[in-house]
């Protein structure tokens, strides 16, 4: 198992070819998980969490393909 750690998603060119890279595949072709527990202290976490995986945040891993 590979794993990517950001601490605010895939904001950039260089990451997002990381991840490809560490795939082995295009990201289009790809499954990925997403764990967004660190944000739950705060008091607005909750709501980021589900606003992040749900592709609605300003940096959505919904969008990469």
């Amino acid at each position: 198992m590979k794993f990517l750690l950001t601490s605010a998603g895939i904001k950039n060119a260089s990451i997002q070819k990381a991840l490809a890279d560490l795939l082995g595949k295009p990201i289009a072709e790809s499954s990925a998980l997403c764990i967004p527990t660190a944000i739950y202290p705060f008091s607005v976490g909750p709501s980021m969490a589900y606003r992040f995986i749900s592709g609605l945040g300003p940096s959505p891993l919904t969008e990469l393909g």
